[in-house]
């Protein structure tokens, strides 16, 4: 007998658990006592791309393998607790959205504690979304999808989430993602965002923040500068690291001035149909900039990206007073040096000074 299999077999499945779930499978050919074990995984890792040869890829019996493969790895499982369960397709092997939602529903009843689903194409005709439904055990939630994701918003949902990262389509999430969810999130401490509002029309309304809030990391796309705008409003009183992009200027407003440790800003865009959209709008979008600095007046150490400098490098206006600024990092273009001189005045305490250069040829 080898060594491996002198060991318990809750010392076995753990190992097995930190293998793709594919090949924890694949081991119950080995002798009669392995043929089960794989049923107690507390760790569930499946990706399609791992499942058979790329050649056979696109083949229609794939697709069903693959899906009874997974069908068949939830409902054999003896877990009484899921630690993760990762869930990664490039197709829909024949399924709707609906029969994923009903593989996530299978794992929240096992009190799943981490969730990293990886939907990484658009389903045809589907009018439905991810749907991830209340869970007192979910601790972690990574969310990749080219469609929605629909969370119930109400006090208590999601008790013991601390960390959540997703990258969806907002428009199709709706109000109870972007506004109403967040602040019902009691534990959240790291939240990342990054929201497609492509056929948005008229102006969203993006709440995020929480009281446990400590790391924000909010980027936003939109496909039409003239038909859809952002209005954010971020309330986060313990918020150590703030990260904020986009290519159209969105207004921003950041209650509570919290202190900050660390903020980079990459807010608009410096191409030739954007600068064409400033031509009408600009005296709405450029001032943006100034109110959302406003709020950062507490922020230890402020980045600014090359491209926002040159979008506001217009403007003339005085910078608000950033008392508590002990270091600030530039990405300067040659053609932004004016505006270090505002910085400087702006920055009374300021200790450190780091300077990015880019030079255009």
């Amino acid at each position: 007998m080898d060594r491996i299999s002198r060991l318990p077999d809750d010392v076995i499945c753990h190992i097995l658990s930190f293998l793709p779930t594919k090949h924890a499978v694949a081991t119950s050919i080995l002798s009669s006592r392995w043929v089960n074990l794989w049923s107690f995984l507390t760790i569930i890792d499946l990706d399609d791309t791992l499942y058979l040869n790329p050649s056979l890829r696109r083949s229609s019996s794939y697709s069903l393998l693959f899906v009874n493969f997974l069908d068949r790895v939830l409902s054999q499982n003896q877990s009484q607790t899921i630690v993760k369960f990762r869930l990664h397709i490039h197709e829909s092997h024949g399924q709707t959205l609906s029969r994923i939602n009903g593989f996530i529903q299978s794992v929240v009843l096992r009190n799943v504690v981490e969730i990293d689903l990886g939907i990484f194409f658009n389903f045809p005709n589907n009018d439905d979304c991810l749907k991830i439904p209340n869970s007192r055990s979910l601790k972690v939630l990574k969310v990749t999808s080219e469609d929605g994701l629909k969370m119930p918003a109400f006090p208590g949902c999601f008790p013991r989430l601390t960390v959540f990262d997703v990258k969806v389509s907002l428009i199709a999430s709706g109000d109870d993602l972007i506004t109403n969810l967040f602040p019902c999130l009691p534990a959240l401490e790291k939240l990342s965002l990054v929201g497609d509002l492509t056929d948005c029309t008229g102006e969203i309304y993006v709440n995020v923040g929480g009281v446990a809030l400590k790391r924000l990391e909010l980027e936003l796309s939109i496909d039409n500068y003239d038909d859809c705008d952002a209005m954010v409003v971020i309330d986060a009183p313990r918020l150590e690291y703030l990260r904020l992009q986009d290519g159209f200027m969105a207004s921003y407003l950041v209650k509570n001035k919290p202190a900050i440790s660390e903020v980079r800003l990459d807010v608009g865009e410096y191409d030739e149909e954007f600068l064409e959209f400033l031509d009408e709008v600009g005296h709405i979008r450029l001032p943006r900039f100034n109110e959302l600095l406003q709020g950062l007046v507490n922020s230890k150490f402020i980045s600014v990206s090359a491209s926002t400098l040159k979008v506001v490098c217009s403007q003339r206006w005085n910078l608000p007073v950033l008392p508590s600024l002990t270091k600030l990092e530039l990405d300067v273009h040659t053609s932004t040096w004016m505006l270090l001189l505002y910085w400087l005045e702006s920055c009374p305490n300021l200790m450190v000074l780091s300077l990015i250069l880019k030079v255009s040829f």
